[in-house]
């Protein structure tokens, strides 16, 4: 049976004000059929703490479903945040 993968696009800010938006819509998702989340984040302009903890959130619902949380066409600044905080062993980067 093939992985249901549904696709969420943010536009600007990955924040404090934006996570609990972005949280809610990720969880509907994972709450469907949806097993793995593919998001592009190139419209993204800033990712913080918040942020990060909405991909946390979001990375561990998708594996409890065996799914994974792919993140594409994310900006050098951010991916390098990503890579920073060790999160690429969490959130698997695509270009």
């Amino acid at each position: 049976m093939p992985v249901v993968v549904a696709k969420y696009q943010p536009v600007g800010r990955f924040d404090a004000s934006t996570a609990a938006q972005h949280e809610a819509e990720l969880r509907r998702l994972l709450d469907g059929e949806a097993q793995s989340i593919e998001l592009d984040f190139s419209k993204i302009e800033f990712l913080s703490s918040a942020g990060l903890r909405v991909l946390l959130v979001t990375a561990s619902a998708a594996e409890k479903k065996g799914g994974t949380l792919q993140l594409s066409g994310a900006r050098p600044a951010i991916r390098e945040i990503i890579l920073t905080v060790g999160f690429d062993d969490i959130v698997h980067l695509r270009d």
